[in-house]
């Protein structure tokens, strides 16, 4: 049985990955996270799954010996837990990845899998630098350097982040709005859900992936249309309003800054002039299963609306 080992276990992108494998079975899975004790970490070993306490800004020296004995490791490095950092979120994260690579190096995995982002900085033809692109851009170069083999995945905005953007309406009682800095620019959305369903249809024969980037893309659309299909699904009414990058920026959250960046660049990076930078169909092809922002808003329908 295949040792599959997942960082970032109990975020969306790990605990995606497990249950997919555990669905798919086969492999014996151990899960990194910080907080053995916490209640997600509590619910996989319910599931058979064995965790560990692993921490990305150690030592590689002290994340080798979670790798013993694996065939695969997942990897994915967290921004925006990385924030309150006195070195700062961009300079932790980059620390993370070479932590995690390095380790990986080490201990000779054969097959690494990395989630990455691309440069927004070179995407924009130099024009707007996003943090939490740069980093992740960053790490990849020093995979590159390292010249060691890795499968790369690039997951966009994700489906799930509705539990964030949608809102109740201020104008009209009992209907809903997204407010982004996106205007009619289309955007590329990656079903978190089955992020994982991708991730095993990979492991069925990793050689294949390996030295590649995989682009993870289950919808190129805009933010109206967005609307349109939660309207639909809802059966109430749901509105998209468009605020300009530097509204949003002083919006009072952590991270808005970082976050108005990202929609800046994304009117840029995925324009007609730039979309060809990505592949909008292999996700779909690895999974062909996966869901529509239609049928994934069908399924979490009561999810979304109870938030509110």
């Amino acid at each position: 049985m295949q040792r599959v080992v997942v960082f970032g276990a109990t975020g969306r992108q790990g605990g995606s990955v497990i249950n997919h494998l555990l669905e798919s079975g086969g492999y014996s899975i151990r899960a990194v996270t910080r907080n053995v004790s916490s209640e997600k970490a509590q619910n996989l070993v319910k599931k058979g799954v064995e965790i560990v306490k692993g921490d990305l800004l150690q030592s590689p020296q002290t994340l080798v010996p979670i790798l013993k004995d694996a065939h695969v490791v997942f990897g994915v490095t967290d921004y925006w837990s990385l924030l309150d950092r006195p070195e700062g979120a961009e300079q932790s994260e980059i620390q993370c990845g070479k932590n995690l690579v390095d380790a990986i190096v080490e201990a000779r995995v054969p097959f690494p899998i990395f989630s990455g982002l691309p440069s927004a900085l070179r995407l924009t033809d130099n024009k707007i630098r996003v943090s939490h692109f740069e980093s992740k851009a960053n790490i990849e170069e020093y995979i590159e350097k390292k010249g060691y083999p890795f499968v790369i995945v690039h997951p966009y905005a994700y489906f799930e982040n509705l539990f964030y953007w949608l809102q109740p309406s201020s104008e009209a009682p009992g209907s809903f709005q997204i407010v982004l800095p996106m205007g009619p620019s289309n955007i590329l959305l990656t079903c978190m859900q089955n992020f994982g369903g991708v991730i095993a249809s990979i492991l069925k024969s990793p050689q294949n992936y390996l030295g590649k980037t995989i682009d993870i893309v289950h919808s190129y659309t805009d933010f109206y249309k967005v609307a349109n299909v939660l309207s639909e699904v809802f059966g109430k009414k749901v509105v998209y309003h468009s605020v300009s990058v530097e509204e949003f920026r002083r919006f009072p959250f952590p991270g808005a800054s970082d976050l108005a960046d990202m929609f800046a660049a994304y009117q840029i990076m995925f324009d007609d002039s730039h979309i060809q930078n990505f592949d909008l169909k292999i996700a779909k092809e690895l999974y062909p299963q996966c869901h529509s922002l239609a049928s994934w808003a069908e399924e979490h329908k009561s999810e979304l609306l109870k938030l509110h």
